[in-house]
């Protein structure tokens, strides 16, 4: 296993391969409980029911936290729990699908390493290099980006002496020095939400990673494919072995998109939920309710919601552009020089890469850049509805 700083520069001697892209996530899915760590030991054991105590904790902490904000705290703070409590319910439900899932996803590996093994030039194991190396990358600035809002929460809270969500933890509850309680409460509060935002990012950030590793050898192949016929030194059999490992590559392909997508489909169709959700909470707190020093901690959250759906909506629609270009590839490659077997099969290929690779959240939304759009649009939409309405003024002078 390459050490961290390698996969972030790209770094070693041995060559790249694209299951290094995954090993992350992996590994910190293992960390935060979803497999039993190796060699099975009691301590381990022990680990694995912490963290699914702490995942079952959260739906309960923030609801009860809601409701007893609801009497005592300002709105702003209110909406602040209310859509981290939204958020914290789709963590716990993809955090499920994950874990019956996860072997299923992890029989995609196998393809890719067939992959692979078919590419042999300089050029192609660097084009899988730069894959690994922008999936490291991005699995590194989506954690920086959850743990940043929750920086500014920290400090908020310490400047305000408060606590960074209000959650409720009965344990603090018996101590009756002020000062121990509040320490207290907020360390255990901090250690919760980064492991909650720790988990988030890995769970959000696993569609992109395995789009782009779908996309580097769908690349790789539409390359291969505009090369056909043109070696001169290649036989018709030579041609035709090509031609046919191509068709093969190809069927390999759409057997890991269809893998990926099993698992992409119902994690990002709850993620779609509650970011529509939480970003017309977010924007009614922050253009009705918050203060500036609220407002800066509402903005950064609002960011941190759009980029849990962002980068899967943004590779989705770049492999439906890559996806289109095949079959333009597979037409201007050199079929005139080739046999009459050959010329047969490409029309059967042609066919086969007509269609478009695509990612559909729950057979109900495509999982693009439009719908990300759509969604933040419907954000606006609702906000400016409820504005019109009067419902934050008329909210905010019943309070004050």
């Amino acid at each position: 296993m390459r050490k961290l700083i390698d996969l972030l520069y790209g770094r070693g001697a041995a060559k790249f391969e694209s299951s290094e892209s995954f090993q992350l996530l992996f590994k910190s899915w293992t960390f935060f409980g979803f497999t039993t760590m190796q060699p099975y030991r009691l301590g381990h054991l022990l680990h694995m029911c912490l963290c699914w105590y702490c995942l079952a904790l959260c739906p309960v902490a923030f609801y009860m936290g809601y409701i007893q904000t609801l009497r005592t705290a300002p709105i702003s703070i209110q909406l602040n729990l209310l859509q981290a409590t939204v958020n914290v319910v789709g963590l716990q439900l993809k955090c499920i699908v994950i874990l019956i899932l996860k072997t299923h996803l992890r029989s995609a590996t196998p393809i890719f390493a067939h992959l692979d093994e078919r590419c042999h030039s300089a050029e192609s194991r660097e084009e899988i290099k730069n894959c690994v190396v922008y999936c490291t990358r991005l699995f590194a600035i989506v954690g920086f980006m959850y743990h940043f809002y929750a920086t500014l929460l920290y400090l908020q809270a310490l400047v305000l002496h408060t606590y960074p969500l209000n959650t409720w933890l009965p344990f603090t509850d018996y101590i009756h020095h002020p000062t121990i309680k509040y320490f207290l409460h907020f360390i255990i509060e901090v250690f919760h939400i980064s492991f909650q935002l720790s988990l988030q990012a890995t769970n959000d950030v696993f569609p992109p990673i395995y789009i782009r590793n779908l996309r580097t050898h769908l690349n790789l192949l539409t390359k291969r494919v505009s090369r056909l016929g043109k070696n001169t030194e290649f036989t018709d059999e030579q041609n035709y072995d090509e031609l046919v490992d191509c068709i093969v590559t190809h069927q390999e392909l759409l057997e890991a998109k269809n893998i990926v997508a099993s698992v992409c489909s119902i994690t990002v169709f709850i993620q779609f939920i509650v970011v529509a959700i939480a970003n017309c909470i977010s924007l009614l707190n922050f253009f009705v309710f918050a203060d500036r020093l609220e407002q800066l901690s509402t903005f950064s959250y609002y960011i941190s919601v759009l980029i849990q759906i962002m980068p899967t909506c943004y590779q989705a629609s770049m492999l439906e552009e890559d996806s289109a270009k095949l079959p333009n590839a597979i037409f201007h490659c050199n079929w005139l020089g080739m046999d009459k077997r050959c010329r047969k099969l490409i029309i059967y290929f042609m066919q086969c890469a007509q269609e478009d690779i695509t990612f559909v959240a729950f057979k109900l939304f495509k999982i693009n850049m439009t719908t990300n759009l759509s969604i933040a649009k419907f954000a606006f939409t609702l906000y400016t509805f409820m504005n019109n309405m009067g419902f934050g003024q008329n909210m905010k002078d019943l309070l004050e």
